[in-house]
């Protein structure tokens, strides 16, 4: 995947040669007063990378194990279609009881490059949504086990 850098940031990487997930860094130049995240505090901060996703695919955001679980930092939507050109930014939450920082040059977010499929969306009768009634039927959240 080509990318480019709009901001002094190091670019993306991976942990290891097998790593699924690629790390996306705080931009080196990012404020520091912008840097303090109080709980419950959402924030949106650019990455300094530009991302020409192939078509067919998309760039998914998903925590960084280390940063959701020390720092209480969980992504928030982040999905980067192959039609967007613009500088991916990242969104994270502060899910924590504390203040937390984050810093210039840090591992904050990691994306997946996912297939998509590009399905036609087809309006029917609800009573010919479904062939074949499934063992689980309606139920939703914790209805497989406990939540």
């Amino acid at each position: 995947m080509k990318v480019s850098r709009v901001r002094d940031v190091k670019l993306p990487t991976r942990g290891t040669n097998e790593s699924a997930g690629i790390d996306f860094y705080v931009p080196n130049d990012y404020p520091e007063s912008l840097c303090t995240i109080e709980p419950g505090e959402r924030f949106f901060i650019p990455s300094g990378i530009r991302a020409n996703v192939p078509d067919g695919y998309a760039l998914i955001a998903f925590n960084k194990s280390g940063v959701a679980l020390k720092q209480g930092l969980s992504v928030g939507a982040s999905v980067v279609d192959s039609d967007y050109q613009g500088e991916v930014h990242l969104h994270l939450v502060n899910t924590s009881s504390n203040t937390q920082t984050i810093e210039p040059g840090q591992k904050l977010v990691q994306f997946l490059l996912i297939e998509v499929d590009h399905c036609e969306i087809e309006e029917v009768e609800e009573d010919y949504l479904f062939s074949v009634e499934s063992v689980r039927g309606t139920g939703g959240f914790g209805s497989t086990g406990v939540l």
